[in-house]
């Protein structure tokens, strides 16, 4: 069993939650061994047919199509404290009306490509008889001040502080050749004017192993923002038009699924599809993300007992 495989698992997480915006990526209980690590490439395929307001209603606002290139690193410092970092590069475009005055500059019905947020965050592992446990912390900076008005702004361009927990077991004595992890994490979200944008998200994962190089799994997320503006309720704010997209006061249930195989004691590919249940001030998109994860590792943690 490639212990790879636990860890790469949750990369597709990150399109459950591109429009609205990325990174789930490191949802993550098991931890690499001191010395070991992995670089993984992710390339998310978005659609987004309808939006959701503040009620949750859905209503057409014209579609946007977003390709997205997510490259992520972790190393083992030790057995128990973890660095990982990922970068996220965006291209997207809007395909409904465009009038005289565009929703936003990008809005254009041209895609317009661009680099978004830098993460760099530490996991330490604190394992259980039975039960990991892994609190983090993480930084997120924008790589530049990109723009933020439109249908295909590719991000708030906010710096954010990422505090939370992942937990994880090994079910095996209870179903066998299976496993599960989920993370909760509070953001505290750089203020835009008034508004603070601090945020939930929580997100899991239910895995089986099909054949030792061959998983499959169950993925979900969470999202609540627990201020800012409701689309149209506060439309009376002063510069609403301006500030809406990036103070948006959204909220969303998404789930998915995928696939990993391991190719090579090295090499892993993963695939995952995903769609929005529910969501207020967001988008509701659908999409599917391949990858390929390249790891150097001397062994390390191991799911099931096959």
């Amino acid at each position: 069993m490639s212990p790879g495989l636990v860890r790469s698992t949750l990369i597709g997480c990150a399109l459950l939650i591109a429009s609205a915006p990325l990174k789930l990526t490191y949802a993550q209980a098991w931890l690499p061994s001191s010395g070991d690590g992995q670089l993984t490439i992710t390339y998310e395929n978005l659609y987004v047919r309808d939006h959701f307001d503040y009620t949750g209603k859905r209503f057409d606002a014209g579609p946007i199509r977003t390709n997205t290139v997510i490259a992520t690193f972790e190393y083992g410092v030790t057995n128990k404290l973890t660095l990982d970092a990922d970068i996220t590069h965006v291209t997207s475009k809007y395909e409904g009306f465009v009038g005289p005055v565009p929703h936003g500059p990008p809005d254009t019905g041209f895609y317009h490509p661009t680099f978004q947020d830098a993460r760099i965050g530490i996991r330490y592992g604190v394992f259980t008889r039975r039960l990991l446990v892994t609190p983090f912390v993480a930084a997120v900076i924008p790589t530049h001040h990109y723009e933020t008005r439109g249908h295909t702004a590719v991000g708030r361009d906010l710096r954010e502080l990422q505090m939370g927990i992942n937990v994880g077991r090994d079910l095996e004595d209870i179903i066998p050749r299976t496993y599960f992890q989920a993370r909760y994490s509070y953001a505290f979200v750089q203020n835009v004017r008034q508004f603070g944008l601090n945020r939930s998200n929580a997100d899991w994962e239910f895995g089986y192993f099909l054949k030792p190089r061959l998983s499959l799994r169950f993925t979900g997320a969470w999202q609540h923002t627990h201020s800012g503006l409701r689309y149209p309720l506060d439309q009376d704010i002063p510069d609403f038009h301006e500030l809406h997209d990036r103070a948006a006061k959204s909220e969303f249930m998404r789930f998915g699924g995928g696939l990993t195989v391991s190719v090579t004691k090295y090499f892993d590919l993963h695939a995952d599809v995903g769609n929005t249940y529910r969501g207020r001030t967001t988008h509701r998109a659908r999409g599917l993300s391949i990858g390929i994860s390249w790891r150097f590792s001397r062994g390390g943690f191991r799911v099931g007992k096959f």
